[in-house]
């Protein structure tokens, strides 16, 4: 049985990255740890894959704490020796009662394979090297979300000793399966001049735990590393499964919430990042998603049934089933990719109630952004588009690259994979990413809140501007202090919203005393009834009753004059019904008593500035 112990590298003759360099590739991510964390590993996870399995791709992600029964083993085969203790902050952790752990686990992979050694030359797969020990390859995984490799060192990022452990059960040359266990930390880079007795050299900061062969150190493999990694506690593979599983020793997490927060950010943050991927649609080449924290399961969010990212699925399924557009590049031609919107009217969220990762995402609210992917259909980000200036509307697109672009678009990401940067390319790619946004833009243009300046008539002042709902735009007007008592809807009071306009009014009677007196009480309102949007504005009513109250509603213009006769085929709003004391009243007419209060509920045309006219008479003058 063979003992595995540490090994620090040193300095070759011609030279090596150091640890702080592997760091660095991934650079200090504005965004989440966790979030980065969930991209990369999944990422990995996904290129990973067995296309021809009929089984869903596993993810889980484990947060546990090592059994008593296992620790006194941790701290006997990964406990570092005495001159390297104070380079590897493993010799503490392992000590300690509670030490952490966040695992990924993935089943249905292929694991990681090839030779072990770096100097050996692969003749087809090379999966080990890449990941356990170069840095810095060029992807080689047709179409994967991959680049460079550089998302690995968001494992030795996360843990607060720089340490992790890779246990694997891959195919081999010949056709078997066998497991490997390995350890890897990323300290500081160092030299052995405090040693006694030693010849001085510089070491690299980093460091393998295993089987130490020289200049070298080897994988634990078959039944001796599932044996260690039983020893250890880690969760065995079984019958002919194959897959890795990545142990990130004392993560970072910030548990003042507690663990359950932490397991539901992680889960909600699954679904934010991967969701293209977790459709039930795909059959068996989909992800299945699972988080475990202390034995406990959190389910993953359904994305298909969460709000807003129903939103983006039902954009996603829109633009692979062609309903949505191409977006195209016109010098040199050339097609970019496929884009579909989902518009929604909705109640707006309240404020600060998004989850924290749906603010790590970009999302921090109602959605007015663009998902974009390629081929691997991982998401890259969300883009922001333009607000549209109502609380009550909003929309989600997605924007996914053609596959003959994916390499251009792979090019235009940074380490994390997170944006397209078209300043990192050149010729036609940069022109081909820098188009995609213009097209995008382009294409969102008819989401901008637009304003409307209108002026009351006679009154010689603008009166206000408009605003959004569901892309219907609305005015408002005021009528001034001069304005003639002939003004819009024959009445001299005047309401302002950013949703319409009103006046209230009277007609000609034959004293003072008889004269209905009808009058705005407030701003004409956006509101929602039984699903629908409505305009509402209340009126009061006063003078000798009952009062017959007659609307009138149209499609203003403006500066220009109110249009009452729409083109043919055009829509015009319309007075849904009146509440009053005594009930609804459907129709444009309606007897209250005198005096009162009552709403008008509009139905307005989106897109247009409504303008809102009542009228009012004693009932029995009325002809």
């Amino acid at each position: 049985m063979t003992t595995p112990r540490w090994w620090s590298q040193p300095f070759p003759p011609t030279g090596a990255i150091a640890s702080e360099g592997i760091r660095n590739q991934l650079g200090r991510p504005p965004v989440d740890p966790l979030t980065v964390f969930v991209r990369e590993t999944a990422q990995n996870s996904w290129d990973a894959r067995l296309r021809t399995s009929p089984m869903a791709t596993t993810y889980r992600l484990e947060l546990t704490t090592v059994a008593p029964m296992h620790r006194p083993s941790w701290e006997r085969l990964l406990g570092p020796p005495a001159h390297t203790e104070q380079h590897l902050g493993v010799g503490r952790v392992v000590r300690t009662p509670d030490l952490r752990l966040l695992s990924v686990v993935d089943r249905g992979t292929k694991g990681l394979g090839g030779p072990t050694r770096a100097d050996e030359l692969a003749l087809d797969r090379k999966d080990w090297v890449s990941f356990v020990l170069n840095v810095g390859e060029k992807r080689d995984t047709e179409q994967g979300g991959g680049t460079y490799g550089y998302g690995k060192a968001v494992l030795y990022r996360l843990s607060r000793v720089g340490t992790i452990l890779v246990y694997t059960r891959t195919e081999e040359a010949d056709g078997t399966l066998s497991s490997r266990l390995i350890g890897i930390a990323l300290g500081e880079s160092f030299d052995s001049s405090e040693r006694v007795g030693e010849q001085s050299r510089p070491f690299t900061g980093r460091h393998w735990w295993g089987d130490v062969q020289g200049d070298h150190v080897e994988p634990l493999r078959g039944p001796e590393a599932d044996s260690i990694a039983r020893t250890l506690g880690l969760r065995p593979f079984v019958d002919d499964e194959t897959g890795t599983t990545l142990v990130v020793l004392d993560p970072d997490l910030d548990e003042t919430d507690g663990v359950e927060e932490v397991a539901q950010h992680l889960a909600r943050t699954i679904s934010w990042q991967l969701w293209p991927i977790m459709l039930t649609e795909r059959g068996h080449d989909r992800l299945h998603a699972e988080v475990v924290a202390d034995g406990r399961t959190f389910a993953v969010p359904d994305p298909a049934d969460t709000y807003p990212l129903d939103m983006f699925v039902a954009a996603y399924r829109k633009q692979r089933d062609g309903e949505g557009s191409v977006l195209e590049c016109l010098r040199p031609r050339r097609k970019l990719g496929r884009f579909a919107v989902e518009e929604e009217w909705v109640v707006p969220m309240p404020k600060d109630s998004a989850s924290l990762a749906a603010e790590c995402a970009g999302v921090p609210s109602d959605p007015h952004h663009v998902c974009l992917m390629r081929s691997p259909e991982l998401v890259v980000r969300y883009l922001p588009g333009p607000e549209t200036g109502s609380v009550n509307k909003a929309y989600a697109g997605v924007f996914r690259a053609v596959d003959d672009l994916d390499d251009v678009y792979a090019a235009a990401e940074p380490p994390t994979h997170d944006n397209w940067v078209d300043e990192q390319l050149s010729g036609h790619d940069r022109t081909f990413v820098r188009t995609t946004f213009r097209r995008i833009k382009d294409a969102l243009e008819g989401f901008r809140a637009a304003a409307v300046v209108t002026r009351q008539a006679g009154s010689g002042v603008p009166l206000g501007a408009a605003s959004t709902f569901l892309g219907g735009i609305v005015a408002a007007a005021f009528a001034g202090p001069d304005a003639p008592e002939g003004g819009p809807g024959g009445g001299g009071d005047a309401g302002r919203s950013g949703s319409g306009r009103s006046s209230g009014g009277r007609r000609p009677s034959p004293g003072t005393r008889d004269r209905i007196r009808v009058g705005p009480v407030s701003d004409p309102a956006v509101d929602e009834r039984d699903g629908r949007v409505v305009l509402v504005q209340r009126f009061s009513v006063t003078g000798p009753g009952p009062a017959r109250l007659q609307a009138s509603v149209t499609i203003g213009l403006g500066d220009r004059a109110k249009e009452t006769d729409a083109p043919a085929g055009a829509s015009r709003p319309q007075v849904w019904f009146w509440a009053t004391p005594a009930g609804p009243v459907t129709g444009d007419v309606c007897v209250v008593d005198s005096p009162s209060e009552v709403d008008l509920v509009v139905l307005p045309v989106v897109d247009t500035i409504t303008d809102i006219a009542v009228v009012g008479d004693r009932a029995e003058a009325s002809p």
